[in-house]
């Protein structure tokens, strides 16, 4: 492991060049979620359609997983971002607005619905036809009792897309800072004398223990208030290491600090899961008492480990690119609209079939997603679904046919 003082004499990139690690680890991040929405109708958590059959394995990958996998694509979506306020900045806003929320909207009103189809009658036993769904469903939906927060109505209504509005509001909640951030008007030099120690890297755990401990047991659903600043921390943090490049060469440089914290906290995390009731139930339900506590710092140091040690180990191995890396990167934006609602439709038949579970999920996974990219390559190719999807308009020119 290089110390510190070998780290400030690595050339910093400059600001204009591009990152292709970064590129790379945001395939790694959207990759894994495609993954494991697969896998999800194998454990025992509740999910949109389920196997009969569970195994502990598709537990065990479950609960390791979620601890880092949103955190690490907030933290690539906020080095996103600071890419988008340079290229942009007049238009920053319009596009937020085109690339996150015109996709929200459309997903709820024609990519969600199927997924619901299937999980009413999976679980509900609703027999009555897609017709007859289609008239009972909206007001099912907003007939819904979200109490004071606004923030569960994005994954009611989005199930898996609400990590578009929660990126759009991070995005305009952050906006003041970050602009003072670009403008030289705050200073990073404290943090980056912090992360140049030995330990320094982990004092990034602080404001997200201060804020889940705080707020997890007044908002303990997922994807409510406490989530979102605990997720707004990693989105922060991927903004400030590309505004300052130094801070990624010390995350490098610590890279196996983070693998062995990541194993040693997961570890710890997985063994309670899996022996203290307790445990389990403080973390489902938490109050304020040690237990929570705990847990809390449990899952801080699972959430910056893991996400740091990938983007530590991909800056050291993966600064480089392919053919494939910008098709690939384009891509997943529509494909993570369509992934889920492609695998909860062909799962829903798949996990009927008499045969082992794990070669359901095999099929699954290798239906669902090459479905998903078959229909990217419709959607690609006209200007509407385009935009509905998110994409940015086609610099292919589009042929006409003459007569």
């Amino acid at each position: 492991m290089n110390s510190p003082d070998s780290v400030n004499h690595e050339p910093i990139p400059q600001q204009t060049e591009r990152l292709y690690y970064l590129d790379w680890l945001r395939l790694l991040a959207f990759g894994l979620l495609f993954i494991f929405h697969s896998w999800r109708p194998f454990d025992h958590f509740e999910w949109h359609i389920k196997n009969e059959e569970k195994h502990v394995i598709f537990d065990v990958l479950t609960m390791f997983t979620h601890g880092w996998r949103m955190h690490l694509i907030f933290l690539v979506s906020g080095a996103g971002t600071w890419f988008a306020m340079r290229a942009r900045r007049e238009t920053f806003l319009l596009d937020r607005i085109k690339r996150l929320i015109v996709p929200f909207i459309f997903g709820i009103l024609i990519l969600i619905p199927p997924q619901r189809y299937f999980e009413w009658t999976m679980f509900r036993d609703f027999e009555e036809g897609i017709w007859k769904f289609l008239m009972v469903y909206p007001v099912d939906q907003l007939g819904a009792k979200m109490g004071s927060s606004v923030l569960l109505w994005f994954g009611h209504l989005g199930t898996h897309l609400w990590y578009l509005p929660y990126l759009f509001v991070m995005t305009m909640v952050c906006m003041p800072l970050f602009k003072r951030i670009r403008e030289g008007k705050i200073s990073l030099a404290w943090l980056k004398d912090i992360l140049s120690t030995r330990f320094g890297v982990y004092v990034l755990v602080v404001p997200m223990v201060t804020c889940r401990f705080l707020l997890k047991p007044l908002y303990p659903d997922y994807t409510d208030w406490s989530d979102f600043l605990f997720y707004l921390w990693p989105f922060v943090y991927g903004f400030m290491f590309v505004a300052e490049r130094e801070m990624i060469a010390f995350v490098k440089s610590k890279r196996h600090l983070l693998l062995f914290t990541g194993i040693l906290s997961s570890g710890i995390f997985l063994y309670l899961g899996s022996t203290n009731a307790e445990m389990v139930q403080s973390y489902i339900s938490p109050e304020f008492n040690w237990l929570h506590l705990a847990n809390t710092v449990i899952a801080s140091f699972i959430a910056i480990s893991w996400t740091l040690f990938f983007l530590g180990y991909f800056a050291e191995t993966m600064n480089f690119t392919h053919k494939i890396l910008m098709p690939a990167n384009a891509s997943i934006l529509p494909i993570y609209l369509l992934h889920q609602t492609m695998i909860v439709i062909i799962g829903f038949y798949i996990v009927s079939f008499s045969m082992s579970l794990f070669l359901k999920f095999a099929l699954i996974a290798m239906t669902a997603i090459p479905s998903s990219i078959l229909l990217y390559q419709l959607i690609k190719r006209n200007t509407v679904t385009r935009f509905l999807f998110g994409m940015k308009p086609s610099k292919i020119p589009v042929r006409r046919l003459h007569g």
